[in-house]
């Protein structure tokens, strides 16, 4: 166990959720104790998540409903990210590869008709309304010189009965692939992405860590960013061989529950 001063510093947790604080649609044993107990230390939160099949509001409501104790403003998602971006172009049009609850997120904006070619594919999960020919659709978009958005990068997740399924990024990838081009990504592991939740929680590189699952876009997305994260062997976590990596979480713990030692 590290040395308790280490974490004197911290001022504030920037938390994943799928494999963190739940898993397989039940919260991590201890997790929403935990939770209350840091909070009453005084520690800020970021709940700071790759979902993009679901609205913000949708993301805030299931947490509460597992028994978490979360305020709207603690929530970033790639849906936000991508919002602040756009927000940026309003005169521009867009394709959207989503799901329907997340394109309602996107309700002011001017999506393509007819042959109109659009000036951004936005590429997220779209289970709800799966057809290869979506996806050829956006892929012939960006042929013709739309820009790819992604809303994040996990090459996989493990779905409610702790099965792999091919996730949003290795979609993102396999156009830019065959496009030759290079997407913009909102989510995990984007260097940018962790950047923008430091501004939004209002806290240096050194007073954060990051408490995550998954390797790739927690861990290594943090390190990338310069921050200091924290791998839990739950969800992915599990999984997760040390002797195997490249480089390495700053700690690595049980559970999510695991932390209150820590502070």
């Amino acid at each position: 166990m590290q040395n308790k001063r280490n974490f004197d510093i911290i001022q504030g947790l920037l938390i994943d959720l799928d494999g963190t604080l739940y898993f397989r649609g039940v919260p991590i044993p201890g997790a929403i104790d935990t939770l209350l107990k840091l909070r009453k230390k005084g520690l800020k939160f970021l709940f700071f998540t790759n979902t993009d099949s679901k609205s913000p509001i949708t993301i805030l409501k299931m947490l509460q409903e597992y028994g978490f104790s979360v305020e709207k403003e603690e929530i970033f998602t790639p849906i936000i990210a991508l919002k602040g971006f756009l927000s940026q172009y309003p005169k521009k049009k867009f394709y959207f590869l989503t799901t329907k609850e997340v394109e309602k997120e996107f309700e002011e904006t001017y999506k393509v008709k007819g042959n109109e070619i659009p000036d951004f594919v936005v590429l997220g999960d779209f289970h709800d309304n799966w057809d290869v020919n979506r996806l050829n659709t956006a892929f012939k978009y960006v042929l013709k010189g739309a820009k790819l958005l992604g809303t994040q990068g996990n090459r996989y997740f493990l779905d409610r009965n702790g099965e792999p399924v091919i996730d949003t990024g290795s979609f993102i990838q396999m156009i830019a692939y065959a496009a030759n081009i290079t997407p913009k990504i909102f989510g995990k592991p984007s260097k940018k992405y962790f950047l923008q939740a430091l501004k939004k929680i209002n806290l240096s590189l050194d007073e954060i860590i990051v408490i995550g699952d998954d390797f790739e876009s927690d861990i290594q997305g943090a390190i990338n960013a310069g921050i200091k994260a924290i791998l839990v062997k739950t969800g992915k976590g599990q999984y997760f061989d040390q002797t195997k990596a490249r480089v390495k979480p700053y700690l690595t713990l049980d559970s999510f529950s695991s932390l209150i030692e820590l502070f």
